[in-house]
């Protein structure tokens, strides 16, 4: 059952009952128990879509439960028009680069979820398993808004695709892993590693391939270093990337570097192995 932190049950209740009584037509004998708890987590799913909505917490609560629930189902309907917008903007040019999860997630699930999504008896619910993994992570949001977030964050990632030649992105995957088609990892964060490669050594991107030499300057530049110290290192690559090529995009940065740690992890684990040759692929 979602928390509620803002009001009294007996303030609640009421909604509840009137959302139970537009749901059944009238007939209350017939909610069930699962039912009447769906309807509960509705109400409150809309009274703290209110709350999130508000920088102060006293003004909330100063505002009854009923109107908290109405402006809330009101960000809820906002939300779900700013998510079909959205999609309807990005799949115009949307590429999955040979990616069945991405694509299916983007081009099958999203228009399922704007089609079935129930956004007065059930908003809590997000339909989606949303397969695809993006690289920040928003297990406490459900429902429009973490659906909204997803496409938020998977219009960042093309942002950051669209800027390469379909080929470098595809050779880069491949190389990676050979059928990495049915990969179930970010692609962008597989991209992003290599690309790291290159502004580390002032590599120009168009300069595909790293040999024997850079691979050698590349052990040297990160030997004895941490995974913390090697995730700032390439921190500051990542900047000096974003700035050079995408005007400096602070949202942008901000959501690659979520993927940071693993790259810096896996930097670290080929380093100590002698065998960088295996993620500056391309």
């Amino acid at each position: 059952m979602m928390e509620n932190n803002l009001y009294p049950m007996e303030e609640v209740m009421p909604i509840v009952s009137d959302l139970a009584y537009k749901y059944t037509g009238c007939d209350h004998s017939s909610v069930t128990y699962e039912r009447a708890q769906m309807l509960m987590e509705a109400v409150l799913y809309c009274i703290n879509e209110y709350g999130q909505g508000e920088s102060n917490a006293l003004l909330v609560k100063n505002v009854p439960a009923r109107e908290a629930y109405e402006q809330g189902r009101m960000t809820v309907l906002h939300k779900r028009k700013r998510l079909q917008k959205l999609y309807n903007e990005m799949i115009m040019d949307f590429r999955d680069y040979g990616s069945v999860c991405l694509g299916d997630t983007i081009r099958q699930g999203i228009p399922a979820f704007l089609e079935k999504y129930d956004d007065k008896y059930a908003p809590q619910e997000t339909i989606l398993t949303l397969d695809y993994p993006i690289l920040q992570s928003f297990d406490t949001l459900s429902g429009v808004s973490r659906v909204l977030r997803y496409v938020q964050c998977i219009c960042l990632e093309q942002k950051f695709l669209q800027k390469m030649h379909e080929e470098y992105i595809i050779q880069s995957l491949r190389s990676y892993q050979r059928d990495y088609e049915y990969l179930l990892e970010n692609i962008c964060e597989v991209v992003l590693q290599n690309m790291i490669g290159h502004m580390i050594l002032n590599k120009p991107l168009q300069e595909t391939g790293f040999g024997r030499a850079e691979l050698e300057e590349l052990e040297e530049v990160l030997s004895d270093k941490t995974v913390e110290q090697i995730k700032a290192y390439a921190g500051r690559a990542l900047e000096r990337l974003v700035h050079q090529y995408y005007d400096g995009d602070s949202e942008l940065t901000d959501y690659l570097s979520c993927g940071l740690l693993n790259i810096a992890a896996r930097i670290h684990c080929n380093r100590e192995n002698h065998c960088l040759g295996n993620i500056f692929v391309f």
